[in-house]
């Protein structure tokens, strides 16, 4: 097949250095023929990877969608908050689009984008790559299959690593409301849209519980200061500790992410100036930050089917576990170790399967999503997509009615829910 072509909005670690290096490393199934990012480094360098000439590289994305569409697919990989006027911009253009999840940071937001790309008649692929990595395929799969006899619980967790949750939700550019989605959508919109995947029905009701309960100023250490440059009394054993982690590793390691958001400079001198001035050098019980660092989500979905889902930002390292427990047998699973076991009721014996991917591409996700979008735009075939806007809709909404339940301490009707959007995107 011919390759593909598309324009970037975004070049930032999903933009540049997911979508971007496919084009590279597959340019007989996707080439990348124009840029629009406002950072002028990022802007270049991405630029030059892909042998852009000027005219095809913009500061701002209304200029690169204000003509013709230049291509078949629009990748919108800008931060959380700025998704929605670029995708429904390319959609008006006539482009098909790979949206980066959250899809938007509000319920209503989400409708619309979704509800544009049906009457453009144009593909929404929204960036849901755990649904296309080998492990929760096999989930998938098996679940599909009703080898598990009745489905009666679903039970999914993410456990992310200390430093991720202090990079990323208390320092970073996720790390409150006015930045960024909830948690549940900026960090675990991908878990949540698992469980609806594998419940394939509707939900009925949600009710979630959570909080802030460790990064804040009541938890810093007697005589911590603004910043962990500024010499902490208790550095040495801090295990949040800035200078340790942002300066320690070599150049060539900090030019990837997480250090990547510190400084576009891997230099040692570069990020040292970095933490003394901006947001990643900051005790991390001393920022400006109001995401929940632990939370818990109950769902009931139709049939009676029963689900749960806990993020907390606390683990030793990071994990996504699972549990499916089905009237004839039980799988359960260890994402980052590979590993599948499928037991039954009155048996000692487990059946177990092992998956190798790196997490670094979301288990072979990343890969997977284009792989298959890449096929399915150039065989004409949209319909195919497996994490199309209306199907990722649902653990979109799940999130969202989560966190009204978590901030109001009442269970969220999710009839009612769909209704009031109808009601609001109608208006």
């Amino acid at each position: 097949m011919a390759a593909l072509t598309a324009v970037v909005i975004g070049a930032g670690l999903r933009g540049r250095f997911t979508y971007g290096r496919y084009a590279l490393d597959r340019p007989d199934r996707l080439r990348i023929v124009a840029l629009s990012e406002p950072d002028p480094g990022r802007a270049s360098a991405m630029a030059e990877e892909h042998g852009l000439p000027p005219d095809r590289v913009f500061d701002d994305w209304k200029p690169l969608l204000a003509g013709p569409a230049l291509a078949p697919l629009a990748v919108v990989a800008s931060g959380d908050t700025l998704h929605v006027e670029p995708a429904l911009a390319a959609l008006g253009r006539g482009y098909h689009l790979l949206l980066e999840k959250p899809m938007a940071p509000t319920p209503g937001e989400c409708v619309r984008v979704v509800e544009a790309s049906e009457r453009a008649g144009r593909a929404l692929q929204v960036g849901h790559v755990l649904r296309y990595a080998p492990f929760y395929e096999r989930v998938r799969e098996i679940l599909a299959s009703e080898e598990l006899g009745e489905l009666l619980c679903i039970d999914l967790r993410e456990h992310v690593a200390h430093w991720h949750m202090t990079h990323s939700y208390v320092r970073g550019k996720f790390r409150n409301r006015a930045r960024a989605a909830p948690v549940l959508l900026a960090k675990s919109c991908h878990d949540l849209d698992l469980l609806a995947w594998f419940a394939d029905r509707p939900a009925r009701r949600v009710a979630s519980f959570g909080g802030l309960g460790h990064y804040r100023a009541a938890n810093a250490p007697p005589g911590a200061p603004e910043r962990c440059t500024d010499g902490c009394p208790v550095r040495a054993s801090c295990p949040y500790d800035a200078v340790r982690f942002y300066l320690d590793p070599p150049e060539e390691v900090a030019r990837g992410w997480p250090w990547s958001d510190v400084s576009p400079d891997p230099s040692r001198a570069a990020r040292r100036r970095a933490l003394e001035h901006g947001p990643y050098g900051r005790c991390v019980y001393r920022c400006d930050n109001d995401v929940a660092d632990h939370q818990v989500v109950a769902v009931e979905f139709e049939g009676g089917l029963t689900a749960s889902f806990g993020l907390h930002g606390h683990a030793t390292h990071e994990e996504r576990t699972l549990r499916v427990t089905g009237s004839r047998g039980e799988l359960r699973g260890l994402l980052h170790r590979g590993v599948l076991e499928l037991t039954r009721p009155g048996s000692l014996a487990v059946v177990r399967e092992r998956f190798e991917a790196s997490p670094l591409g979301h288990f072979g996700g990343d890969r997977g999503l284009l792989d298959h979008l890449t096929d399915a735009l150039s065989r004409g075939a949209p319909g195919e997509l497996r994490a199309s806007g209306r199907a990722a809709l649902e653990g979109h909404l799940i999130g969202f009615a989560a966190e009204r339940a978590r901030e109001r301490g009442l269970g969220v009707c999710m009839e009612e829910f769909r209704e009031a959007l109808r009601e609001e995107t109608a208006g």
